[in-house]
C-alpha cells in the first residue's frame, strides 16, 4: 500500500470516529463529508442559536502532495496527535490553520 492510500485510510477512520462523537450532541445536526476525488474530509454541524442559523466546521482535513493538511481542529487532544499515534509522521502533517510564517516554529511540515 502506498503512502497516500495509507494516509487516506487513517484519515477516513479518524474522521468517522469524531463524526460518531459529534453525533451525540443533541442540539445540532452532524454531517460527515468525504470527497475522495479531492481528498477532503469534514465533520460539520448545523443548527439554530436562538434566531440565528449556525454552521460549524468541527474538523476539516485533506490529503495533498502526500501530506495531511489540517484546516480546522477544535479537539482537546489535537487531531495531529491522534494521526501521529495512528502512524502518520509529523513531518507529513501540515497545520494549515496556522499562519504560514509561524509553521517554521513547529515540528510539523511547512506545507
Amino acid at each position: 500500500m502506498d503512502r497516500v492510500e495509507q494516509y487516506t485510510q487513517i484519515v477516513q477512520q479518524t474522521i468517522h470516529e469524531f463524526y460518531n462523537l459529534y453525533l451525540q450532541m443533541q442540539d445540532a445536526q452532524t454531517f460527515c463529508i468525504v470527497d475522495p476525488a479531492s481528498r477532503h474530509y469534514q465533520v460539520i454541524q448545523t443548527g439554530w442559536d436562538s434566531r440565528h442559523r449556525r454552521i460549524y466546521t468541527c474538523l476539516h482535513l485533506s490529503i495533498q502532495n502526500e501530506k495531511v493538511y489540517i484546516y480546522s481542529d477544535p479537539t482537546e487532544e489535537g487531531i495531529a496527535n491522534i494521526l501521529i499515534e495512528k502512524g502518520i509522521p509529523q513531518w507529513d502533517i501540515v497545520l494549515e490553520y496556522q499562519a504560514p510564517e509561524l509553521r517554521q516554529y513547529t515540528s510539523f511540515a511547512q506545507g
